[in-house]
This record gives structure tokens, C-alpha cells and sequence, in this order.
């Protein structure tokens, strides 16, 4: 096991990392030559260690290959709070400031693999300047809006949450209907706005009316459709497609 995020990023070919979901990579470069060189980076790392740190210079973004992160910032006040968990085939990394800065801070859930794309070669590609511009206008609000999160109790805020990993997971590939949570209860609480015990509360809560079966950090949704109509409607096209596949008629 590695205890340290390597200076010199392990290399693979791109043919060798097959993300569930597709690659970004592919997507965003024409020429084989120009994928080689922004996809072939890799690094791995184990838990509890970061990808960056807020305040730090920002001159590139990541992909999730395996694994998971969660992405933090510190309030005013010295307090945690927890803006978002990605997941394998998620961006992450492109909240920065006008300065170049990192908005945010990044670290590790579990043993993880990343590919790092650097800013450089998007800002000479008109659509990758406006990219990041448009996105990094986006992790603003989207911080902002989760600094001021006061919206549904504690069983529609969970619910939300884990149908909307559901969704995620099930867009990449994986099963919508059982999965770890590789956050800890504070994490997710944090995230969330509520105490660690109303987030256990509420789990056994969904468990012992036929929504959940919890073990611990696995977690098995029973019920889709009462697990949606608990967390509310989102606008989301993939959202949508998961709904009327898996919610509408369970596979």
C-alpha cells in the first residue's frame, strides 16, 4: 500500500485506464498525441491524504479514475465544511480564484487513482478558456449556496443525498441499489448540516421503514421510489433517464 502521493506520477497508457463512463480526455483532445500526454499521468494514493489545499496555486484539474474524494473549504470561524464528494469519472479542481488559487481544499476518502489535466493546454483551446471560466463561476455559487444550505429536514436531506449517489453510480456503470459510503457519518453531517447522531438516527430511521438496509457504511436502497419521493424532484437530465429506468421500473 502506498503511504504517499508519488512525486512522479506512476504512467499508463490510456488504453490501460478504462473508466466506467468514458474519459474526459477523449472527449476534450482530437489527436492521439495530445491524449497521450494530459491521460498517461496517474497518481495513486491512500486515504486521508490531499490533492491540494485551499490558498494554493491552481494550474490544473483532476479526474477520478477509482475511488472517491471529498472536497472541503474552512470557514471564517475555523469550522469544516464539507462542499461535495466525486466520485470515478467525476472533474474536480476547477473552483479557483481570479488569482489562480484554489478555492477549496481536496483529500482522499480511500486508496485513489487520478489523472491530472493541466490548465495550460485547455486556456490555448477557445472552448477550454470558457470552460474554466464558466466553471469556476459555477463552484462560486456552489459554494456559497452550501455555506447557506437550510432546505428539507433531516430524512429528505439523506435522502437526497444517497439518491443522488445512486444516480451517480449508476451512470458510471455501477449498481444503483447497493454501495459503500466511503464518507464518515461527520462527513456526511457536514455536508448536510446536521449532527452526527441525527445522521444515524435518520439512517436507522430509513432502514426500519423498508426504504434502507444499512450495514454500517453499506448501504442497499430497497425502495427507490419511496427513497425519491423522500428526497424530491432534481432537474437533471441524467437524473431523469436513472428515474424512469431504475425508480420507474427497477431492474
Amino acid at each position: 500500500m502506498l503511504s504517499q502521493i508519488h512525486s512522479h506520477p506512476v504512467l499508463h497508457e490510456c488504453h490501460t485506464c478504462e473508466p466506467r463512463g468514458g474519459c474526459l480526455g477523449l472527449q476534450l483532445l482530437n489527436s492521439p498525441e495530445a491524449r497521450q500526454q494530459l491521460c498517461n499521468a496517474k497518481k495513486i494514493s491512500c486515504k486521508a491524504e490531499h490533492v491540494f489545499r485551499e490558498g494554493e496555486d491552481a494550474d490544473c484539474f483532476y479526474v477520478v479514475r477509482s475511488g472517491s474524494i471529498k472536497s472541503y473549504l474552512v470557514t471564517q470561524d475555523g469550522e469544516e465544511q464539507v462542499l461535495g464528494f466525486y466520485l470515478p469519472g467525476d472533474v474536480f479542481g476547477l473552483d479557483t480564484t481570479a488569482a489562480q488559487q484554489r478555492m477549496s481544499s481536496a483529500i482522499l476518502l480511500e486508496t485513489t487513482s487520478i489523472c491530472r489535466f493541466p490548465h495550460a493546454y485547455l486556456t490555448d483551446m477557445a472552448q477550454g478558456s470558457a470552460l474554466l471560466s464558466i466553471a469556476a463561476e459555477q463552484m462560486q455559487r456552489d459554494h456559497n449556496l452550501m455555506l447557506m444550505l437550510a432546505r428539507k429536514d433531516a430524512d429528505g436531506r439523506i435522502a437526497s443525498l444517497l439518491d443522488d449517489l445512486a444516480c451517480r453510480y449508476w451512470s458510471r456503470g455501477y449498481s444503483a441499489s447497493a454501495f459503500l459510503l466511503t464518507m464518515s457519518r461527520q462527513d456526511i453531517g457536514c455536508y448536510l448540516g446536521l449532527a452526527v447522531e441525527t445522521v444515524s438516527r435518520t439512517l436507522t430511521r430509513l432502514q426500519e421503514c423498508g426504504v434502507l438496509k444499512v450495514n454500517r457504511r453499506e448501504v442497499e436502497i430497497l425502495d427507490h421510489a419511496g427513497l425519491r419521493k423522500m428526497a424530491g424532484t432534481r432537474v437533471n437530465s441524467v437524473a431523469v433517464e436513472y428515474c424512469q429506468k431504475v425508480v420507474l421500473r427497477p431492474v
